[in-house]
């Protein structure tokens, strides 16, 4: 673990940029109809207050990681007033229209997955968007409505509110999912999220001409999370850190019945806990070339799953496409994985390939 952290540590770090500070007069938005106030909120900056470059650097970096903007860059210029600069940001906002596409697998199975959907900006009351999805290894296909809010209470706060809900399943009905999400800024580079949800399901069993019977199942889950990010890309990080560390928490109340001479319904009840940590570290190496470390790790009293994976990305910049290459273990199981990733405003496409094989410490212990 000692030595996971040191290349955490190695890969995130960059050079001292110089520390002269800027009194901030105003933010001015360029190319996008995205309403100021969320772009001003996701800056985390405060006019009248100084700031240095890397300060902007960081502001803009959070606004790329905003779902309807494809890219942001920035210049900073004189202000009206004497000692003052403006931070101008200009946006490739993407398309009204947008899809998502993943697919991944190995020799033995794969997974792909494709989402379509459509938003609407609200000026400065957030953005409602629209969804279809299908998976191969998901039951059915799901379509869900989304409304996001930025910039709460005035502090930054952003909140969202979906429902989803599953459709053309094979055997199973599904009610629909509504998920809550409320987040709050620590820091420029620090963020507090809770997310709750509630999921409904059921499958009907046909035991006589007259009598069905109905297996139902009902799961409630909650995470907090925080959350640290100085990454310059949420696709096409070239440098920095991002970490989430949180507990997660889940009940599933059961109820199934059966039939003897009349109908006698079971119930169960199933808890889960555990902490579960997402880390990523980058740094530029040589040319397009990209140095990365990945750590995606959970545990409860019972079971503790990690994956670690380190690797090489190379830039298509033109293009804004990736090409990255890694190796790494899942448990007791080492991996090695190829990836594509090309992204446009009007979506993102994901092709990933896995190697995989046990590895010599589990292969010998059976």
């Amino acid at each position: 673990m000692r030595s996971i952290v040191l290349a955490l540590c190695v890969l995130s770090s960059t050079a001292a940029f110089a520390q002269t500070r800027y009194r901030l007069e105003r933010i001015l938005v360029e190319g996008s109809v995205i309403a100021e106030e969320i772009i001003r909120a996701e800056a985390r900056l405060e006019e009248e207050k100084s700031y240095t470059e890397e300060d902007f650097r960081q502001a803009v970096y959070r606004v790329r990681r905003l779902p309807f903007v494809t890219e942001a860059t920035y210049r900073v210029v004189s202000g009206m007033a004497a000692d003052t600069v403006a931070l101008v940001i200009r946006i490739v906002d993407t398309s009204i229209a947008y899809y998502d596409v993943d697919a991944r697998g190995d020799d033995s199975a794969r997974d792909a997955s494709a989402l379509a959907g459509a938003r609407m900006l609200l000026d400065d009351l957030g953005v409602v968007e629209a969804a279809v999805q299908s998976s191969d290894n998901d039951d059915g296909v799901a379509a869900g409505v989304a409304y996001r809010a930025y910039d709460l209470f005035g502090r930054g706060a952003f909140a969202s509110i979906a429902v989803a809900h599953r459709f053309q399943s094979r055997e199973r009905r599904y009610d629909p999912t509504p998920v809550l999400t409320f987040g709050w800024p620590l820091s420029q580079r620090q963020s507090l999220t809770l997310t709750a949800s509630r999921a409904k399901s059921r499958i009907a069993r046909e035991h006589s001409d007259t009598i069905t019977l109905t297996d139902r199942d009902s799961t409630i889950f909650a995470e907090l999370r925080w959350s640290y990010e100085s990454i310059d890309h949420p696709l096409f990080a070239t440098r920095g850190l991002s970490i989430g560390f949180g507990p997660r928490w889940s009940r599933t109340d059961y109820a199934t019945e059966t039939y003897d001479d009349e109908i006698v319904t079971t119930k169960s009840t199933a808890k889960h806990y555990d902490v579960a940590l997402t880390a990523s570290a980058y740094r530029p190496l040589f040319g397009k070339s990209v140095g990365f470390v990945r750590i995606d790790a959970d545990a409860s009293r019972d079971v503790f799953n990690r994956t670690a994976l380190a690797g090489l990305a190379y830039d298509f910049r033109p293009y804004r496409a990736r090409f990255e290459i890694g190796a790494g273990s899942r448990n007791e199981e080492l991996f090695g994985e190829a990836a594509l990733v090309v992204r446009h405003r009007w979506g993102t496409v994901r092709l990933t390939a896995l190697f995989s094989s046990p590895s010599p410490v589990a292969a010998a212990t059976r």
